[in-house]
């Protein structure tokens, strides 16, 4: 069978965020145009068979959002696809089986793994072509494409208008949603956000008991009870010099104090500075071009219904800041006071405060658009290059470990733009509408910080790790995802690095010598560690004999619980090793034992050397044992290993040394013994060459 070729090929697949759903259905459409010409599709499905019958069926092109009924809520993952530069180029939405998967909160490095790429993306151009079925051009006039729950992310704040649901949503308190639209159909320019700016009479609470209450003490004297109030809309297509909140209180505002995240009603990182008093003056002398700012945010926002919605939010506008300069001493302005004396009041006061906020609060930084875009459950939003994007069906069955059958069906919008992984300062997945550094990678530059976890994403380009040249203060580091890199030269450059640790990465034989050149070269490194899941192997063909580490003192493989917990079956119920129910020696197939290390017999820094066995089913006692017993095998080295005090064979379970005895693992003690004086598995020689 013919491949189809991919016309948007991609390196690497991620897992982007949990997309939480509580109404049975799975969204992914332009963010602003929310669903407004909406492909309302979908089943519980007991087979792909059954989705590509009943799609062809279906001519959905002339829509340009999609929403999937899968009877069920849940935990749908988003997956994003990219290429060796971190351009996002795919999208993959889950819109029938929910795996419930989100990244731990401490996470600061990610993996991508074969598989995933295999059966999201590769697979529908080669075996399951028919599996592939297309919807529709999506055409994102915003530059947002958000996926998300039934009604998409902006459902409370834009409201749902459909033949089943007739939802008012928040932004119609404010002004009718309708003015946002064209054709029935909501523009490129619908607010994404809104912040609302109060002022009036608040209540301070006393501690007290019920009788001296706020609520029950008279207030002296009486101040007559006021609310005025404003919203600012938000929009990806305004800048900040567009909003007159912000011109008109700049210096009232200050960022938010971190203990005010947790208020779910003001998601926004701007504040009313505590204790300030507002000078009528200063906000009557900026009004007037406050005006004119509103004025040019309309002409963008409203369009075709500029004069109208203009002259609406003029009043709005003009009634809450005239509302607060008239509650102001009139004689700061030097207005008449119309017989009102000075007000003495301590239990309550009128002041100016941000008291809420809708929609999505992820996209700014105050007023300014932020270059780091986050996410957050339903709240999954990409920013791209305005235009048209193809969506497709990509569906399969998988079984899992225990038989069951699933039915996949990934929404995938491709030939995405101007979009591209990254991560913020935070460690955690960010997107950017262009190309430029790992915000953590420089966070960590910057702080000169010990430790760092580096990944493919903090690369930026994923085929050379130039950007770790930059760690110059590194002690401690974890290099994850790091997969067929030709050139490992730049890690090197880490004078000051102790410990390297790897984290999913392989480094097969054509890479083996440029990787070890590199950490060989390393002046302080003292530890090399690798997860269970890297593959480390030695290199090919001759090995410079003069290059070797002057300080390694430990090399280990870090192994999970469940895979030392593995029993055999019971045809194997004798036999030794990791892994026991792993009859195809997979892990075996990874590991590099430490005499593999080129010129180990060199390296005579080594303080321990650890040995890891793993089941065989041709070698009872496992693969390591088998090794060390070897004639192949030359440990007559290490008698020149002054510093050496221990040696450990993992994953050979005895309860006491006596239990050794006539075994393979007394065997290989022994030869070992026969060169160095050490311990082995924490027995004396005296103990092992008494059995």
């Amino acid at each position: 069978m013919n491949k189809t070729r991919d016309p948007y090929p991609i390196t690497d697949v991620y897992l982007l965020e949990m997309n939480a759903v509580d109404a049975a259905t799975v969204t992914v459409g332009d963010l602003c145009e929310r669903l407004t010409n909406d492909f309302n599709t979908g089943s519980d499905y007991s087979s792909v068979k059954e989705v590509v019958s009943d799609f062809k069926k279906v001519d959905a092109s002339k829509y340009n959002s999609i929403s999937f009924g899968n009877a069920a809520d849940g935990g749908y993952s988003v997956y994003i696809g990219v290429d060796a530069k971190n351009r996002i180029r795919k999208i993959f939405a889950d819109a029938t089986v929910a795996e419930y998967i989100q990244h731990p909160k401490e996470k600061t490095s990610y993996l991508s793994h074969w598989w995933d790429k295999e059966d999201y993306n590769d697979q529908f151009f080669s075996k399951l072509k028919e599996n592939r079925i297309k919807l529709f051009d999506l055409n994102s006039k915003s530059g947002l494409i958000a996926i998300g729950d039934y009604g998409g992310p902006l459902r409370n704040f834009l409201g749902v208008y459909n033949e089943d649901l007739n939802e008012k949503g928040d932004l119609n308190e404010v002004i009718n949603v309708d003015y946002f639209k064209k054709d029935g159909i909501l523009q490129n320019s619908t607010p994404i956000f809104a912040v609302k700016f109060s002022y009036g009479l608040i209540n301070k609470p006393e501690q007290s008991n019920f009788s001296s209450s706020v609520i029950h003490k008279k207030l002296k004297p009486y101040q007559e009870p006021i609310n005025y109030s404003y919203t600012e809309l938000f929009s990806n297509q305004l800048n900040e010099n567009c909003y007159p909140t912000k011109y008109i209180f700049e210096d009232y505002l200050v960022n938010k104090k971190k203990i005010h995240l947790v208020d779910y009603n003001f998601n926004f990182n701007l504040d009313i500075k505590e204790g300030v008093v507002l000078s009528g003056e200063y906000i009557y002398n900026r009004l007037p071009k406050a005006i004119q700012i509103l004025k040019k945010q309309s002409k963008i926002l409203f369009k075709e219904n500029f004069k109208e919605a203009f002259e609406l939010r003029k009043k709005q506008f003009e009634d809450f800041i005239i509302g607060i300069i008239k509650d102001i001493e009139p004689q700061e302005l030097n207005l008449p006071t119309f017989g009102r004396k000075k007000k003495q009041n301590k239990l309550s006061e009128k002041k100016i405060e941000i008291s809420k906020s809708d929609g999505i609060a992820e996209f700014f930084d105050g007023y300014k658009l932020k270059e780091d875009v986050s996410f957050r459950l339903t709240n999954i939003i990409l920013p791209v290059k305005k235009g048209s994007y193809p969506v497709y069906l990509h569906c399969y069955d998988s079984k899992d470990e225990d038989g069951y059958k699933s039915t996949y069906v990934k929404i995938v919008v491709e030939g995405i733009k101007s979009c591209y992984l990254n991560k913020g300062k935070d460690g955690r997945l960010v997107v950017n509408r262009i190309f430029k550094e790992s915000s953590y990678l420089r966070d960590i530059v910057d702080k000169k910080s010990k430790y760092a976890e580096i990944d493919k994403i903090d690369l930026r380009d994923t085929k050379t790790l130039k950007e770790i040249e930059k760690l110059k203060d590194i002690e401690h580091l974890v290099l994850a995802n790091m997969k067929y890199i030709k050139d490992w030269s730049p890690l090197s450059k880490l004078k000051k690095l102790k410990h390297l640790h790897l984290d999913g990465c392989i480094i097969d034989w054509h890479t083996a010598t440029s990787f070890f050149k590199a950490i060989y070269k390393l002046p302080s490194l003292e530890k090399l560690s690798t997860d269970v899941h890297t593959w480390l192997r030695e290199p090919m063909g001759e090995f410079p004999k003069n290059i070797y580490p002057k300080k390694l003192k430990d090399f280990e493989v870090v192994l999970p619980k469940d895979l030392k917990d593995e029993k055999p079956s019971d045809e194997y119920i004798d036999h030794k090793g990791y892994a026991a129910s792993d009859h195809e020696q997979y892990y075996m197939a990874r590991i590099l034992q430490v005499h593999n290390f080129p010129n180990f017999e060199k390296i005579k820094s080594f303080e321990k050397l650890r040995y890891y066995n793993y089941f065989s089913v041709e070698n009872k006692e496992g693969n390591a044992i088998y090794n060390l017993c070897s004639e192949y095998l030359d440990l007559s080295v290490l008698k020149n290993f002054n510093k050496l005090r221990d040696i450990w064979i993992y994953g050979y379970d005895f309860n006491k040394s006596n239990d050794l005895k006539n075994t393979k693992f007394l065997e290989a003690a022994k030869k070992i013994l026969k060169y160095k004086k050490v311990l082995i598995n924490g027995i004396s020689e005296k103990t092992l060459k008494s059995l």
